[in-house]
């Protein structure tokens, strides 16, 4: 256990000797520290996101469970806010950590894996040059304990069949528990680690000891919180993530262009050669597994195939989300370090292969390039370029320090002219506008969201605490600059609403937003707050 805590001393220790002195591995660690300091810009130069905003909700109001996902991420961000405050910053901090603790893992394990240091260290670049996961170094959302754990999971794992340490499998046990009740795909890992082991005489061994069973138990006790909040609950949010990802919804495309869209979300959070080389390092290791049948084969090409092909099958009958099979790249990334370094490096602390590294570089830093276009996508204007709006990050986070300033003194005059005006609840068109007036207020039980949107956990605490009467304050956000203030026909006729205040942002990177307030003095409580379960 105290390799835990010397392992990362190590490991930082020789990185900067090696950036210090005339190593073989210099050009490797300044290409990581790179993205680690573009990761940071990103970090602490955009504003909080909406769907952040939800989350950081979700920590002011701890459960076991949450409509939409289980509760690690909220229980992960409220220590750091509870220590520094409910700053972006450090709402965002379990994300930082999941990078570095990846990229350490990465190091340790790819050396232990392969017997070579560089291997350890290629692991940790391509981990780096990822581009979901450099975007996930700033943006917390439940796939941040997922991948988290995730790592964990792979690391103890390994360390267990390798080692055969009874410790170890407990430990693969805790961390696969907390990966999926980071988010529920996480799941996917323990179904791959179980299809792995009958795949060798040593990992049937393993079958009949009771260490894999017993962290298998250990697996279930750490999610139980989450499954007793859905037994309490009807189940919701299961039936809703199996409705999300596998029920087949209408679509104007058909299969194949379902599916053309999944596997371009794929080339584009991995970037096409770096899938395409995971892919072909997974053949190159079914290969050596024939030849050696070492059992940690087997458990990362299941853990990276199982979650691209499980999602690849949900998204012949829905649109997929390009983070849905996220988990298959850290297996991934571990499969293609065995392999690229055998390439990049002839002989341990031997220099690269020239052609090889210049190529890494080159690729790097096409990535790089386009990672932080996104991020800071005002700089696209030079070249003639405007994305969508709703696109962009920038655009989504730009712009609410104005809205908190023009919704201030209008909650002040509610609270001086309204009946019960100091209960005055803000109602948000969507979670994502409710969740963001929350977070600039610093006031989570005062906003919710319209019935007008799909079902989210807004809905289910209206439904276990109901709204008290009292005046209403809607906050109405509509896209583009050339429509009309819209009317708010869909929120129901009883009380009477009028348009108090109307704002014009104008974002960085050129996208434009309307900011509707909308007062409402009546004090029934109206349909707009209805709990009818929409999706």
């Amino acid at each position: 256990m105290l390799g835990l805590i010397y392992s990362p001393v190590t490991h930082i220790y020789y990185a900067m000797s090696a950036i210090t002195n005339n190593s073989a591995y210099r050009w490797l660690f300044i290409l990581i520290g790179l993205s680690l300091l573009f990761n940071i810009a990103g970090w602490l130069g955009i504003g909080l996101l909406p769907d952040e905003a939800y989350y950081w909700i979700w920590s002011q109001r701890l459960e076991a469970g949450y409509y939409d996902h289980p509760s690690l991420v909220a229980w992960l961000i409220r220590p750091f806010t509870e220590l520094f405050g409910s700053t972006t910053w450090a709402i965002r901090l379990p994300s930082v950590l999941a990078w570095l603790v990846g990229a350490w893992l990465a190091i340790d394990l790819g050396t232990r894996l392969y017997g070579r240091k560089s291997a350890g260290y290629t692991a940790a670049f391509i981990w780096a040059s990822l581009p979901i996961i450099q975007i996930g170094f700033h943006i917390v959302t439940p796939d941040t304990p997922m991948l988290l754990f995730g790592w964990f999971s792979y690391y103890f794992a390994c360390r267990a069949v390798k080692e055969k340490s009874p410790a170890f499998w407990l430990l693969t046990g805790l961390s696969i528990g907390l990966a999926v009740a980071g988010k529920y795909p996480g799941g996917v890992i323990a179904i791959g680690l179980f299809m792995a082991l009958p795949l060798t005489t040593e990992g049937r061994r393993f079958l009949l000891t009771p260490w894999p069973w017993l962290a298998t138990i250990v697996a279930l006790l750490i999610f139980s919180p989450v499954v007793w909040w859905n037994a309490t609950h009807d189940w919701i949010s299961f039936a809703f993530q199996l409705g999300h990802g596998i029920e087949v919804k209408a679509s104007e495309k058909n299969t194949l262009e379902l599916f053309m869209l999944y596997l371009g979300g794929q080339l584009g959070v991995a970037m096409p050669w770096t899938l395409i080389a995971m892919l072909y390092a997974a053949l190159f290791s079914a290969r050596r597994l024939l030849t050696t049948h070492s059992l940690h084969y087997p458990i990362l090409l299941l853990g990276l195939l199982l979650p691209l092909l499980i999602f690849g099958a949900a998204a012949l009958t829905t649109e997929g989300h390009p983070n849905w099979p996220v988990s298959a790249y850290i297996p991934g990334t571990l499969l293609l370090a065995g392999t690229l370094d055998r390439w990049l490096f002839p002989a341990e602390d031997a220099s690269a292969r020239q052609w090889l590294k210049y190529l890494l570089i080159a690729l790097f830093a096409i990535t790089l390039t386009l990672v932080n276009l996104l991020r800071f996508p005002y700089w696209l204007k030079y070249a003639g370029i405007e994305l969508p709006p709703q696109r962009t990050q920038l655009s989504q986070s730009y712009g609410w320090d104005k809205v908190r300033q023009t919704l201030l003194p209008l909650l002040a005059k509610v609270e001086a002219n309204h009946p019960n005006g100091n209960q005055c609840i803000l109602i948000g068109n969507k979670l994502q506008t409710a969740s963001m007036i929350g977070y600039v207020l610093q006031d989570a039980d005062r906003v919710t969201a319209a019935s007008t949107t799909r079902f989210n956990q807004f809905h289910l605490w209206q439904q276990e605490e109901p709204i008290p009467q009292a005046a209403y304050c809607l906050y109405f956000e509509q896209f583009g600059t050339d429509e009309a203030i819209p009317p708010i026909r869909e929120l129901g006729k009883q009380g009477k609403w009028r348009l108090e205040k109307a704002e014009m942002v104008e974002a960085p990177d050129r996208s434009r937003r309307q900011f509707a307030f909308y007062i409402r003095g009546d004090k029934r409580l109206s349909s707009d707050v209805s709990s009818s379960r929409t999706r």
